[in-house]
């Protein structure tokens, strides 16, 4: 079959990098479309997988509809080449190939339709299944939706299909659980806009809190960050503690059972995360007004000597609810007849 990829972040490479090489495994000709942003391409290339760049992201809203005009012609075009059975990601382009040419497209999301209104909007009305969390808000496209009971971030963290290397952190000189991680994100997407993180003032404070232990800093968009991308996942499950206004960075440390302080405007937004935090207790979220509860949280963990055995013990309570994801997906595909469905 002739399957469409189309990767708009970073973390979908994570996502479905599993999935990509499955398929092609199975012989399938996979077309890999991406939007330069970040580190998108670089670990493409690290895992081998063929991609073609067809946008950059823009920082204003007449830039990102000229983007979507743009990345949907060429879409329009590779379909008029390769003929699509199927595409599969979480971009509007994909739903919009849906519309104009039929070709069903599966939409992966874990953000709340309220989180992300404009996104929810001009993709889900036309996209043939919406793959969700069970634990997301939705009101619409109910018929549509297709839950279940795990996170994206257990596609390529699950034990499955993760197993931490310890031995990489000597390439950066780090101990077991003498660093501290702190994560920066540009808050530059749409949905972003109006959205606060954690300041420069802020980050100044925490830097000397954290001063008795080596600090890995990571920003997005810096592309001379101390950790090589395909090795931070490694180097963040023998960590400390992850500080971050970064949402898909604090979940990855949830599920791998590292403790994490989020500092952002989408505390208590969002339903995976708020999962997380509350029934789970693997991370704690803060507005950022609320700087001193942050902080004395931040502290409370970097003194506890225990909090590693902690963190592990409420992972493996999370593990035994939620599944492999990237299993799921390969399940889940198969069950309908290898992407085919009634349109």
């Amino acid at each position: 079959m002739n399957l469409l990829f189309d990767i708009g972040h970073p973390a979908h490479v994570h996502l479905l990098k599993n999935l990509i090489i499955y398929l092609k495994r199975k012989r399938h000709n996979v077309v890999v479309t991406t939007r330069n942003k970040d580190i998108t391409n670089r670990l493409l290339r690290y895992y081998d997988i063929d991609f073609i760049c067809i946008s950059k992201p823009r920082n204003n809203i007449a830039g990102m509809i000229l983007e979507l005009i743009q990345r949907n012609i060429i879409i329009f075009r590779l379909h008029k080449k390769y003929h699509f059975d199927a595409s599969i990601g979480a971009t509007m382009s994909l739903a919009h190939l849906s519309a104009f040419y039929g070709v069903p497209s599966y939409n992966l999301g874990e953000d709340d339709d309220d989180v992300i209104p404009l996104y929810a909007m001009i993709t889900f009305p036309f996209t043939t299944r919406i793959i969700n969390p069970e634990v997301i808000r939705y009101k619409k496209w109910k018929k549509k939706r297709v839950l279940y009971q795990s996170y994206h971030e257990l596609a390529y963290l699950h034990p499955n299909n993760f197993k931490p290397d310890e031995s990489i952190l000597d390439k950066y000189g780090l101990k077991k659980t003498r660093y501290v991680i702190i994560r920066l994100s540009a808050l530059k997407a749409y949905h972003d806009i109006g959205k606060k993180g954690i300041s420069n003032q802020l980050a100044k404070r925490i830097k000397q809190l954290c001063s008795t232990y080596k600090i890995i800093e990571s920003e997005e968009k810096n592309l001379v960050d101390q950790i090589e991308p395909w090795d931070m996942h490694h180097v963040l499950a023998f960590s400390k503690l992850l500080i971050s206004d970064s949402q898909t960075m604090t979940i990855e440390a949830a599920v791998l059972g590292i403790p994490s302080i989020r500092i952002n405007s989408f505390a208590g937004r969002c339903s995976v995360i708020e999962e997380l935090e509350e029934k789970f207790n693997l991370t704690l979220g803060f507005k950022p007004n609320d700087e001193e509860t942050a902080m004395n949280a931040i502290k409370s963990i970097l003194i506890n000597d225990k909090s590693s055995v902690e963190w592990e013990k409420k992972r493996e309570v999370m593990l035994n609810e939620k599944f492999d994801f990237n299993q799921w997906m390969i399940n889940y595909f198969e069950d309908q007849g290898f992407l085919k469905i009634e349109r």
